[in-house]
């Protein structure tokens, strides 16, 4: 049986992911500082290929920022959660937890409609802020229309 912090600390962490989902929609990526620690290892490679490899809140921030800010080709977006699988241990914590995200296309596919389905796979440590992302794998499953989370090259 789970204790009273246990089931505090799982509903924190469950903040955290509908944060994250609420910074993205916002398009506030500077607030990512909210949802991932300063030395964040985060792999996006399932998504952006090499260089989805980053360390640090700043690499992601400003790849949100080309990916899906002004001037990409990533409009309104609306990101979900679902499907927690959290395991606590004191100060850590271990999160799996699937995403549905759509993306509105503007500017190169104004009205095209981009989905994907897949699942962060997340090491968490409580900080004195609350609980912090501080290593990401990100997969992608599956995807719907095209990509138009990038800027025009």
């Amino acid at each position: 049986m789970l204790t009273l912090q246990e089931l505090n600390d799982e509903r924190d962490i469950r903040l955290v992911y509908c944060n994250y989902c609420d910074i993205i929609d916002a398009k506030d990526f500077d607030r990512l500082t909210e949802v991932f620690t300063p030395d964040a290892v985060q792999d996006y490679r399932s998504t952006l290929g090499p260089d989805g490899l980053m360390t640090g809140t700043g690499p992601l921030i400003a790849g949100a920022h080309i990916h899906m800010g002004e001037g990409s080709n990533c409009g309104q977006t609306h990101h979900n959660v679902i499907n927690f699988r959290i395991s606590v241990n004191g100060d850590a914590a271990k999160a799996k937890v699937h995403y549905y995200a759509v993306h509105l296309g503007v500017r190169k596919y104004p009205g095209a409609i981009y989905s994907m389905w897949g699942e962060y796979d997340d090491d968490l440590v409580r900080t004195a802020e609350g609980w912090r992302v501080n290593n990401r794998m990100y997969r992608c499953f599956m995807t719907e229309g095209p990509n138009v989370t990038y800027k025009d090259d």
